[in-house]
């Protein structure tokens, strides 16, 4: 997706008072004063990082998951790495928490998504992989129609879910990945809580009917 920048040290020499701004300013954006420096400079010469690229991409990403009110944004860090969390209606009221970390220098994903929660219910952790495993089931079902030669990575086990993004569209501007992203988050949230508190002979048609709705968006990201 992006190719990693090489980097090498140079002497500058700042003022005393500027260097003390950017050094708050590094800090509030949970930043060192070199790669601010470096943002910096590349924004004043229109040059595009990847640290740009993966900051618009979670721009994106967040306008659209703060659009739907059951998702809240956890915390995001300047090194590509987003989390959201979203309630499920069972007992004691866990949440299910969705982390994104963008890919660096890597040309064959561009992201990858881990979805767990913290519960000590071994009923819901059972749960949870059943319902993981149908979902990637049928998704691998279809991706293997759509795109016959792209092999999707899942990891499935411990109530815990995790897949790596690749881009179907090498054009794609980075506010469309960072939607796309999320159109994916709001498509397996809405089939996990639908599922949930119904029979396990009905998550086929359920997970099934979710997962075409949003495959006729046309996905980027697969």
């Amino acid at each position: 997706m992006w190719k990693k920048m090489s980097k090498s040290v140079y002497s500058l020499v700042l003022s005393d008072d500027v260097v003390a701004a950017v050094d708050r300013a590094a800090y509030t954006l949970g930043s060192s004063r070199s790669n601010l420096i470096n943002q910096i400079l590349a924004e004043y010469v229109s040059f595009i990082t990847p640290e740009k690229r993966r900051k618009d991409i979670f721009d994106s990403l967040e306008s659209v998951i703060n659009g739907f009110e059951p998702f809240q944004v956890l915390s995001r860090s300047a090194n590509g790495i987003l989390s959201i969390r979203s309630p499920l209606r069972v007992k004691y009221n866990p949440t299910i928490k969705y982390t994104v970390e963008l890919a660096q220098g890597s040309e064959e994903k561009i992201a990858q998504l881990k979805i767990m929660t913290r519960t000590q219910s071994g009923a819901l952790i059972e749960l949870l992989d059943a319902f993981f495993y149908q979902f990637c089931k049928i998704e691998q079902k279809y991706i293997h129609r759509l795109y016959p030669r792209l092999v999707t990575q899942y990891q499935v086990g411990q109530g815990k879910l995790i897949r790596n993004f690749s881009l179907l569209n090498k054009n794609s501007r980075d506010h469309e990945i960072g939607s796309a992203i999320a159109a994916y988050i709001q498509m397996i949230d809405r089939a996990l809580k639908a599922c949930i508190g119904q029979e396990v002979s009905q998550w086929e048609d359920i997970i099934e009917g979710l997962y075409l709705e949003y495959l006729k968006e046309t996905p980027i990201i697969c």
